[in-house]
């Protein structure tokens, strides 16, 4: 008996076409979240050589998907049922019986469009420009807050929401009715009643912090799975030593890693060099400093993210600098 096991759905041998549209449309909405395993790849082919009907089911759920995010582009205030495109004239129709043939299959075609639409589990992508921040309620007590230049994707796959950090930093209120899993690069975090940070970020190792509630770092076997306490940092080590690597934060720490929420940047020792960096996360007016040993020079204060020239002239003033204006950047120099 032929069969697909894919988030516990059974297909036998005499399985109808729509059974065959929806597992199409599951396997394409799986594809989107992430890449196929070695082992889901050649499911998915065993799945497809199974029956003649399933590779045409599957190519027709492609493009549906990617014409629904298309749709998407357009704008909330797109309709597809006001949507008017712009069409080369047509010449009449000479056969009534050809117009009719043409107009039912038609009508077969968008059957299995609405059909398709309706089982594909679509994401909703929410994202912030450089220097912005973004609030979203998502339902059910939960909310999530974008920090600078981020972007997710979040998803209602069977019951449960999945949110996918593409990069950036997030922090995600996740309520008490459900599970939340939050996916950043291939690995999982489940949490419920819960709020914490996850942090994709160039050049630099995933990242969750949390302040508080339930949040477990999964792994393929439950037992495996690491919870994480309130007050607690799990950085992503790469390489030979993958896994994650846990640090207790003070309460103090914590609030400096979630000043961002109010709009500042709390430092704490960081370099001047290291602050500039921060900076440049939230701003494209570049901040210079010509002179090494005052980069590496420690800052201590609180900050307001988009002001780097307030910055820069609070830290020229403490450190007996000057600060110069040179094109479109901001340069800290020693006084001469």
């Amino acid at each position: 008996m032929d069969r697909c096991r894919k988030k516990g759905v059974r297909v036998d041998e005499r399985e109808s076409s729509q059974d065959i549209d929806r597992i199409a449309a599951r396997w394409v909405a799986r594809m989107d979240r992430a890449p196929l395993s070695d082992a889901e790849a050649v499911e998915l082919q065993q799945w497809l050589a199974g029956d003649p009907r399933r590779r045409g089911a599957y190519v027709r759920a492609q493009a549906i998907w990617m014409r629904s995010e298309s749709a998407r582009a357009l704008g909330p205030q797109y309709d597809p049922t006001n949507f008017q495109p712009v069409v080369a004239p047509t010449p009449p129709v000479k056969r009534r019986r050809s117009f009719v043939s043409w107009s039912g299959a038609l009508a077969a075609s968008l059957v299995i469009v609405v059909m398709l639409v309706a089982s594909l589990q679509i994401p909703t992508a929410y994202a912030t420009a450089k220097g912005e921040m973004r609030a979203v309620p998502l339902g059910d007590g939960s909310t999530v807050t974008l920090n600078t230049a981020t972007r997710i994707k979040v998803y209602e796959d069977e019951g449960r929401r999945r949110i996918r950090v593409l990069y950036g930093e997030v922090l995600i209120e996740a309520g008490t009715n459900a599970t939340t899993l939050v996916e950043v690069g291939d690995k999982q975090v489940e949490a419920s009643a819960a709020t914490f940070v996850v942090r994709k970020l160039d050049g630099q190792p995933a990242q969750v912090l949390v302040q508080e509630g339930r949040v477990v770092l999964a792994e393929e076997t439950p037992s495996a799975s690491l919870p994480l306490a309130a007050n607690t940092s799990a950085s992503l080590l790469e390489g030979e030593a993958q896994g994650w690597q846990l640090q207790a934060l003070s309460l103090g720490q914590l609030g400096r890693e979630l000043a961002w929420r109010e709009g500042k940047i709390a430092l704490q020792g960081e370099t001047l060099a290291e602050a500039v960096a921060l900076y440049a996360r939230y701003s494209d007016t570049a901040i210079v400093i010509s002179d090494p040993e005052l980069a590496q020079t420690q800052v201590t204060g609180l900050f307001a993210v988009n002001n780097p020239l307030g910055f820069s002239h609070a830290v020229a003033d403490v450190f007996d600098a000057e600060v110069r204006h040179e094109d479109d950047r901001i340069v800290i120099a020693r006084r001469r």
